[in-house]
């Protein structure tokens, strides 16, 4: 078994940098809207996406007390193996961070790990080397008069050889490539999950609690750039 098949750790590397396991993190939780593939929706009026969806939508978990929470714009993101950031570019919530690693046994191809909504560390550049585990950005917060989504992490994952030119990409290229040239990121990157039911109409801010707040009772330490 090759590094890219087996589970990178991702999951572990989230919880562990944002002290999760203190609320009693269990697992994650997906609306059928926000998984690789899916044409549904999970924000807004009643409808589909306008074209499948080429990543993955991280947002809600589940503690083990049957507690529901929900990532915000504190949340500190890691980056998934050993990797060189490649190209930042902006998209409708925040910016989008593309990086790029070499693959062993796979005939020195390159796997891309595309991080949208997010506010990179100041200073972060192509170029620049990040290691596994270390936090490189947070999830940006959404602007009041902007979508009605709420803040999250799309995470998107491709060979290289299989979209353009990343040094030409914008967040509309992107979408236009089609999910056929993805990756599933859940069977990569280590995640216990489960999928429930969505019904437009539902509070989510209500349902799923700020993980920030619900961490500002519990010490724990801060992590900055």
């Amino acid at each position: 078994m090759n590094r890219f098949t087996e589970k990178n750790g991702f999951a572990a590397e989230l919880i562990r940098v944002n002290q999760l396991d203190q609320l009693g993190f269990e697992q994650f939780v997906f609306y059928p809207g926000m998984l690789f593939g899916s044409w549904d929706k999970w924000w807004g009026s009643p409808g589909y996406r306008h074209a499948s969806h080429e990543g993955l939508d991280l947002c809600f978990f589940q503690a083990a007390d049957g507690s529901c929470y929900r990532l915000d714009a504190a949340t500190c993101i890691p980056m998934a193996g050993d990797s060189r950031i490649v190209h930042i570019m902006d998209d409708f919530l925040g910016q989008t961070v593309v990086a790029g690693r070499m693959v062993p046994d796979m005939d020195g191809r390159e796997l891309l790990t595309i991080y949208a909504h997010i506010r990179p560390a100041p200073g972060l550049a192509a170029g620049d080397p990040v290691a596994h585990g270390d936090v490189f950005s947070r999830i940006a917060p959404v602007d009041a008069g902007g979508p009605p989504l709420l803040p999250h992490l799309h995470v998107s994952m491709a060979w290289a050889d299989q979209l353009p030119d990343y040094r030409r990409w914008s967040w509309k290229l992107l979408n236009q490539c089609g999910s056929a040239c993805f990756i599933d990121p859940l069977q990569t990157m280590g995640m216990s999950s489960r999928v429930i039911p969505f019904s437009f109409g539902t509070d989510l801010s209500s349902r799923f609690k700020s993980c920030r707040a619900a961490l500002a009772a519990v010490p724990h330490e801060i992590i900055s750039y």
